[in-house]
């Protein structure tokens, strides 16, 4: 993944027809932020303590941090993750806490105020019924649980022993706020007015650099937690090369991913998921997921998985139709070999410059350059609008100097590629490396980059999928089964879209279970019996507030088991609404479940979801 910075992640009956499908969107726009969880694993005390003692040995003055607030998001959906790089000093990762860091030798001692202290909030046994219980400072053994010899009250005691200090210290330390590119996040500007109001005298000085040279050189358990977060990212995109064919969507395809990342323990991603198909491959940061994939389509996949708060970076590029085309097959090796070329001169000293006999950038840049031509046959090399690569760790684009030498311990990407919007073709190859003391290691090296390999897993996977669809629509469980009862399935499938394009309740009869016991579950309610579903879905939603429907569905599997089924698929809704006659368009998921009695197949419950629209959003 290349180029900027992402922000702090957040997470976040039918009274109306209008209601519900506002509450469908914000459930979708929200659904991928809120599978973040927090971090799960820390590094041992020891570790953050060493980390503190190398800075302090740095130091000339008191370095003074404040961790994230909790309020800096508002979503309902935002799930708490600490301030980088006070959580790579502390491995604190509760809102609300401070941390006091004085100079290493003499000019830290200082009377009735510990080398090192950290500040939390006071205990709130009334805040904890809803959150959860947090420390506090007057928590039995709370040192030894934090690692720190001293730990105060937030409140009261962080801004009078700043003032106190500032009568011995003419410098403190902290994170000033960026004064270009991004600007300055609103934390740091608000720590640094804090520290001007408490020690007005005091000159404030920039710690950022010696904590990012810290945080370059991974310790072993960051890479133990990287090595976690990028064997999920293998993963999941091996799924994906399995799972891609035309006629899913982009958001499928990253749902597909996310799905497998967080199964096997990943609270978030590192970024937000870009799978961007066609004209859409050439846009490096492309994150609204909402084209169907077409038949020659060429995918970027940049989707990486986080593991205990460090991020990996993996993408591959693969072709829709699990054959690359003469033209996307000639980029795509000119990329691999751009990638190789950087691979093979990786090593301690090198860096990411464009400039110099030491750049790696340089290398694969050069072998763009030099081979192959766009349509009117000029190099390749302006169509590599981006860096090689970047560090990871904490951050995606985790602290470093692109000029800076490699050294080993440090964990970088290495991607090359090439964006010709003229052609619609887009492809990126991207790898997580650990510089080593003679070389390097790639990292996701299990993740096949070759093209006939790419080809071959995908065209596997195809027939596998192929028998398995036939194998769904027979019913392989029981030798009583017919494909009788897939076609029949399938087909009271299609008269339920026909039922609500009409609003039409006869129809729904031959469809539905006449039963109390049947159900009708969708984000905002849960419909119980025939006639709750008649009256509340067809003919209060559907028929009085919509002039006209249509839903469409696509991708249907469906699966029997003796007298019981369950069928899924993706269905796309248009809508007019009678009021107004605005229009409305969504898409979702749906599960249905399906009873056979007396040799006749009903539906018996619908469990439906809403899915990001796609293009311009109308009526909500």
């Amino acid at each position: 993944m290349s180029g900027r910075q992402w922000p702090v992640r957040s997470r976040g009956l039918l009274n109306s027809a209008s209601r519900v499908f506002r509450g469908l969107l914000c459930l979708a726009c929200f659904a991928a932020a809120a599978l973040a969880q927090e971090r799960r694993e820390r590094e041992p005390n020891s570790v953050y303590a060493e980390r503190r003692a190398k800075l302090a040995a740095q130091l000339d003055g008191p370095m003074i941090l404040s961790g994230f607030t909790g309020r800096e998001e508002v979503s309902d959906t935002y799930v708490f993750e600490q301030e980088e790089n006070f959580y790579y000093l502390t491995g604190h990762n509760e809102e609300g806490a401070g941390l006091i860091l004085l100079p290493a030798g003499p000019k830290g001692d200082v009377p009735n105020v510990s080398r090192e202290t950290l500040f939390l909030p006071a205990k709130n046994p009334e805040k904890e019924k809803w959150n959860g219980v947090r420390m506090s400072p007057s928590d039995p053994g709370i040192e030894a649980r934090t690692g720190f010899a001293a730990v105060k009250p937030f409140e009261g005691d962080f801004h009078s022993i700043v003032e106190n200090l500032a009568k011995t210290f003419s410098n403190f330390y902290t994170i000033l706020p960026y004064q270009k590119e991004l600007g300055g996040y609103p934390h740091e500007k608000d720590v640094v007015d804090w520290l001007q109001a408490a020690a007005p005298q005091a000159k404030l000085k920039d710690v950022r650099a010696q904590i990012g040279a810290l945080r370059q050189i991974k310790s072993p358990g960051e890479l133990a937690f990287l090595k976690e977060a990028i064997d999920l990212s293998l993963d999941a995109h091996f799924e994906a090369m399995k799972l891609m064919r035309p006629g899913l969507y982009e958001y499928q395809v990253s749902a597909k991913m996310v799905e497998i990342h967080a199964w096997g323990g990943s609270e978030a991603e590192g970024y937000a998921p870009i799978v961007g198909a066609g004209p859409n491959s050439t846009v490096l940061h492309y994150d609204k997921l909402s084209r169907k994939i077409a038949d020659g389509d060429i995918v970027v996949l940049d989707v990486g998985a986080q593991s205990s708060g460090y991020s990996s970076d993996i993408t591959r590029t693969l072709p829709a139709n699990g054959k690359f085309t003469a033209r996307q097959r000639e980029i795509y090796g000119i990329v691999l070999g751009a990638q190789n070329a950087a691979l093979a001169a990786l090593k301690p000293g090198m860096d990411f410059c464009s400039k110099g006999d030491k750049s790696v950038h340089k290398i694969a840049y050069n072998y763009i350059n030099s081979h192959g031509k766009d349509l009117h046959g000029k190099s390749l090399g302006p169509y590599f609008i981006h860096g090689l690569g970047h560090h990871v760790g904490l951050n995606v684009h985790d602290a470093g100097d692109i000029c800076a030498p490699f050294q080993p311990g440090m964990i970088i990407t290495i991607e090359p590629g090439i964006y010709i919007p003229e052609e619609n073709l887009g492809v990126r190859i991207e790898d997580d490396v650990l510089i080593t003391e003679s070389g390097h290691k790639l990292l996701s090296e299990r993740l096949p980059r070759d093209p006939s390999e790419i080809e071959k897993i995908m065209a596997e996977a195809a027939v596998a999928r192929a028998k398995g669809e036939n194998r769904e629509t027979r019913g392989d469980v029981s030798s009583a089964e017919t494909p009788a009862d897939g076609t029949a399935i399938r087909s009271l499938i299609e008269k339920y879209a026909k039922s609500i394009d009409g609003a039409d309740t006869a129809l729904a009869a031959e469809v539905w279970l006449n039963s109390p016991d049947v159900s009708f579950i969708h984000p905002l309610g849960h419909e119980h019996g025939f006639e709750q579903i008649k009256q509340n879905v067809y003919t209060h939603l559907m028929g009085d507030t919509f002039s006209e429907r249509k839903l469409s569905v696509h991708d249907v599997s469906v699966h029997v088991y003796g007298d019981a089924a369950w069928a899924e698929f993706y269905w796309d809704f248009a809508a007019k609404f009678r009021k107004d006659g605005a229009p409305l368009a969504t898409r979702g998921r749906e599960t249905q479940l399906y009873r056979k009695a007396q040799g006749r197949w009903r539906l018996v419950h619908v469990h439906y979801s809403g899915m990001p629209v796609t293009g311009e959003r109308q009526g909500f």
